[in-house]
């Protein structure tokens, strides 16, 4: 098994990220399946209408970006969420990469550890992270995410990171209710 390599670009490949996060939404945006799976598990009305707890609700889905050329994924996809606000996000994002040499299966999960850590790490150093995923969706982008000069093959996650407002917590089935211990 080969270990998961965090990875931060240069300021060129950021920009060459961003670029393929553009690309990426835009194919989302064109792709009647793709959109119509987003709609299916989000939902901008409160659990009480749609008679369901799962999804992400509106509520988690952060502000709408203004001001900034930086893409940052919209899971409302168009459609009005009530109350939801605007907030100004910073032109020149911090992305780190996530990666492994090999794209098995055990390299998913290595990679979901790590992400883990790097996540609580994140938020115990006060910083705010989102998952920018949309290039590694489509097989004709993900090849470009990586750095050619690094030994990371196949990037796992794209993760920004930086100083912002706590986002709204997605609720949680009971662990019962979705892990069974054989």
């Amino acid at each position: 098994m080969d270990a998961v390599e965090l990875f931060f670009p240069d300021p060129w490949h950021v920009r060459s990220i961003l670029d393929m996060v553009r690309d990426a939404e835009n194919s989302e945006a064109v792709d009647p399946g793709v959109r119509a799976e987003t709609v299916r598990w989000t939902r901008t009305e409160p659990a009480a209408v749609t008679g369901t707890a799962d999804g992400i609700p509106g509520r988690a889905f952060g502000p709408r970006q203004r001001g900034t050329s930086a893409p940052v994924r919209d899971f409302a996809v168009g459609r009005p969420v009530p109350g939801r606000g605007w907030a100004v996000f910073e032109r020149d994002p911090n992305i780190a990469l996530l990666g492994t040499a090999r794209d098995e299966p055990v390299d998913w999960l290595c990679a979901g550890q790590a992400l883990e850590r790097v996540l609580l790490q994140a938020t115990a150093d006060g910083l705010v992270a989102s998952i920018t995923s949309q290039p590694l969706e489509w097989q004709d982008i993900r090849w470009a995410v990586r750095d050619p000069l690094s030994a990371m093959a196949n990037v796992q996650m794209v993760i920004r990171l930086g100083h912002g407002p706590e986002g709204e917590p997605s609720p949680r089935r009971p662990v019962a209710e979705v892990l069974e211990i054989l």
